[in-house]
């Protein structure tokens, strides 16, 4: 398919709104506003050179982050929930966003990194197009959290390069529970699968900036060891032992998380060091491990 048919389908999805697996069918064209919040405007909450990715999503700059407002998560947790789900940000053009890419390459950026954006993917899609034709040439970053669907993933084949994966939860439980959605493992697991068919394994140059490929992140939560063994038994099973696992183990309880008490704490020694084997018991040896 075609890049401008690749557009065209997308804005077909996006009123009545199927961009994502929580299909809510709002028209979203007509003001209607969608279950993660948005409506028809394009709205960012920031965007920077950001150095808080995987070292080789960042390299000697950093890397240019794009933080999209809303989320079709409802994460108890959220760092980001001032944007995320009490959708603060700024609304901006399609052009806006051409230009902040562009501005993002001139300042050195290693990527473009689009996080959180299902909602806006036609937009984005439309803006990658445009600055491509006028000299953007870094590589594409969707920085998601796994709740995708396989449909709309497919039509951004040839425009994302690598894909930064969550994998949150490897229990529907928990997906319902701190996330507020239904079928968490089933849908990301499809959705995974279909990034690692399009782009494979991390793919670096010889300065060791990431060019190509899939990263999966695992947030290691409170209780949360046999959550992540059915996260990397997954990724090992039915990917690759060779993909990179990022295992982040600094979960702090903010936001709404003190209303759960099972995750109203950090992480203990016991738990991380325990999480550290059950990663390197599948297999995996590519990676890293984010401490708190």
């Amino acid at each position: 398919m075609k890049a401008e048919d690749k557009v065209k389908k997308l804005y077909e999805l996006f009123s009545p709104c199927y961009l994502c697996p929580l299909n809510c069918g709002v028209k979203r064209k007509e003001g209607e506003t969608g279950s993660c919040g948005a409506g028809n405007r394009l709205k960012i909450s920031s965007y920077t050179i950001y150095k808080g990715e995987e070292p080789p999503l960042v390299g000697n700059v950093g890397a240019g982050a794009i933080f999209f407002s809303y989320c079709n998560l409802k994460c108890v947790y959220c760092q980001n929930y001032n944007f995320s789900q009490l959708f603060s940000g700024r609304v901006i053009s399609i052009g806006d966003l051409v230009n902040i890419m562009l501005e993002l390459q001139n300042k050195g950026a290693a990527n473009i990194n689009l996080i959180t954006a299902t909602h806006f993917f036609p937009q984005i899609v439309e803006a990658l197009s445009i600055a491509k034709s006028k000299g953007l040439m870094l590589p594409i970053v969707y920085n998601t959290s796994g709740y995708e669907s396989v449909e709309v993933l497919r039509l951004l084949h040839g425009f994302v390069d690598i894909y930064l994966t969550d994998f949150r939860y490897g229990t529907n439980a928990s997906g319902e529970r701190y996330s507020k959605v239904l079928n968490y493992v089933e849908i990301t697991k499809s959705a995974v699968k279909e990034m690692y068919n399009q782009v494979g394994n991390l793919v670096v140059d010889g300065n060791g900036i990431a060019k190509k490929g899939l990263i999966v992140r695992h947030l290691l939560f409170p209780n949360g060891i046999e959550e992540l063994r059915a996260v990397v038994d997954f990724v090992a099973n039915s990917l690759s032992k060779d993909v990179y696992f990022s295992l982040m183990s600094q979960y702090v309880p903010v936001y709404r998380a003190k209303e759960y008490p099972e995750i109203n704490r950090k992480i203990t020694r016991e738990e991380f060091l325990l999480a550290t084997r059950v990663v390197r018991e599948a297999g995996i040896t590519n990676g890293w491990i984010q401490y708190g």
